[in-house]
């Protein structure tokens, strides 16, 4: 990455926040940071306790991953208590991939181990597997059973532990690359699937059942970094995902959720499949949720925001659970300072009236992609306001800060596992990543992200491009024909890499075979620009 300082007369212009709480506390590294450790990927923090992933630790071989627990102590400071491996660890597990907790009880996602529930046995490539720990009497974390599903090893690389959530005696693990469905039908590329675990009295976890959607598709990735539980209701995310409620009206990664309900008998159920009653190309409607009682939140992360020339900001969806156990949308949230493509919705947590979303492409004054995060608190209407805007002073461009988000209490957890200087700001190591805390009771003294913002994206009503984040091609629809059309695409030095002209076009898949980064994507048409778009390579 490539560090861009903030001009010094932004650093004085009136505080946005000066009169409100949610001040950063503390930046965490752990002690043993080496380079490209992505500490931060996952975070989860309940009451006095947090754990921060760090998904590609080495540690005797490669990429093997590993979970740092912290405490808070009396004065209020985040130490470091303890560093989790999986027992049976081996290269390129991912431990860390993901995590949740639940009292004493926490489970971590292992995206790419490879080996049965034994630790050895048969190799299945990238199968992956979920791990149970549980907090003893004196505050110690021991792992307590490995999970893996039942039918692993049919279905090449299904990424189980991509995604995991536990409420009580019930933890669900995604596989978004799983192929197999329910006894009977048929098989489907990476259409994805979840499992569920439950606790019996003895302490042992068993997988009970597996859940896909009433009606599969190839490719939706169901559950991939969109999973929560709250007791008897879960929530799975499908923002590849392409059809309305009642499977018609395809519209490309316009996205759904769904919710699944356990009655009597035990059984998970779907009860209801959600989706944007403005649905639009590319918005990923289900980028993320989370639940909290009644509440369900979802993450659209590439909304297409009807105030401003219907451009690509956010949102999240707000909906509440009725009488009748239907959940109705009762607001759509999108941040103060507005951002094109900044990705607001990728990542989300609530608890009881505090709820913090993630930014990670955020502009920050003249940084570019330095991300950000923001925390909505609900009033005595039901109302959810804005209270906080949360980055880095010290950002650095493409430090994807907001990636993972947490809120408990008065604490809030911020991931940015691509930054790399220490808690000091220094001794940089590219993408050793960080975590941030602030707390409700710290003034925060930040300014407002869009008085600082120097960055004036071009944004065209019609133009929709997607998927971005991209592997190789990236598509767009212009919304109308032209004659003549020019794509520049520059990296963040401003250093033009691509030009490519077309003739009469509406609809373009440019490949982008650079490597991995941010880009700017300057879009002309007729000699004039008519939009500039942020294109992250995967």
């Amino acid at each position: 990455m490539f560090r861009l300082l903030l001009f010094v007369g932004l650093l004085v212009i009136s505080n946005y926040t000066n009169a409100q709480g949610w001040g950063q506390t503390q930046k965490i590294t752990p002690d043993d940071r080496v380079l490209a450790d992505e500490f931060g990927w996952s975070v989860v923090v309940q009451g006095n306790v947090a754990a921060v992933g760090a998904r590609s630790v080495d540690f005797n071989t490669s990429d093997r991953g590993a979970v740092y627990m912290y405490e808070k102590d009396v004065s209020n400071n985040w130490i470091q208590t303890q560093k989790l491996f999986n027992s049976d660890a081996r290269q390129f597990d991912r431990f860390g991939q993901s995590v949740d907790m639940d009292g004493n009880l926490m489970i971590i996602g292992a995206r790419s181990q490879d080996y049965d529930e034994n630790g050895g046995g048969m190799f299945y490539d990238s199968g992956g597997a979920a791990y149970i720990f549980e907090k003893d009497v004196t505050g110690h974390w021991n792992e307590m059973q490995k999970l893996v599903s039942s039918d692993r090893g049919e279905t090449f690389q299904p990424l189980l532990g991509e995604t995991v959530a536990i409420s009580g005696n019930y933890a669900v693990v995604n596989a978004p690359r799983e192929v197999k469905g329910l006894s009977g039908q048929p098989d489907l590329i990476n259409a994805g699937a979840c499992y569920i675990f439950e606790r019996d009295g003895s302490g042992v976890w068993s997988e009970v059942q597996k859940i896909v959607p009433s009606q599969r598709y190839a490719r939706d990735q169901f559950g991939d970094f969109a999973l929560a539980i709250s007791g008897n209701t879960i929530a799975v995310g499908s923002f590849r995902h392409d059809f309305d409620v009642n499977e018609q009206n395809e519209v490309l990664s316009a996205g759904a959720v769904y919710i699944f309900e356990r009655d009597t008998n035990g059984i998970w159920s779907q009860t209801q499949k959600i989706v944007d009653s403005n649905r639009e190309i590319g918005e990923w409607f289900g980028r993320s949720v989370a639940l909290d009682g009644d509440l369900l939140m979802v993450g659209v992360s590439q909304d297409y925001f009807q105030g401003d020339g219907n451009a690509q900001y956010g949102a999240v969806h707000v909906f509440e659970r009725d009488v009748t156990g239907v959940y109705n949308n009762t607001q759509v949230i999108i941040p103060d300072a507005l951002n094109f493509q900044s990705q607001f919705g990728h990542s989300i947590d609530v608890e009881g009236d505090k709820m913090i979303v993630g930014a990670y492409q955020m502009d920050i004054g003249s940084v570019s992609f330095g991300g950000a995060a923001f925390m909505f608190e609900k009033d005595v209407n039901e109302i959810w306001n804005q209270t906080a805007e949360m980055y880095d002073i010290n950002v650095n461009s493409g430090d994807d800060f907001g990636y993972n988000v947490a809120v408990s209490g008065d604490f809030a957890f911020v991931g940015a596992y691509e930054q790399d200087e220490d808690f000091e700001g220094l001794n940089p190591l590219s993408q050793a990543g960080a975590a941030y805390v602030f707390d409700v009771n710290e003034p925060n003294t930040l300014s407002s992200i869009a008085t600082l913002s120097l960055v004036d994206h071009h944004s065209n009503s019609n133009i929709k491009a997607y998927p971005n984040p991209i592997k190789d091609i990236l598509n767009l629809d212009l919304g109308e024909h032209y004659t003549n059309v020019t794509i520049n695409i520059t990296n963040i030095f401003g250093q033009k890499i691509v030009s490519k002209e077309y003739i009469n076009s509406q609809s373009i898949q440019l490949e982008l075979h650079q490597s991995k980064g941010v880009y700017l994507l300057e879009v002309m048409a007729e000699n004039k620009i008519i939009s500039v778009l942020k294109v992250v390579k995967h």
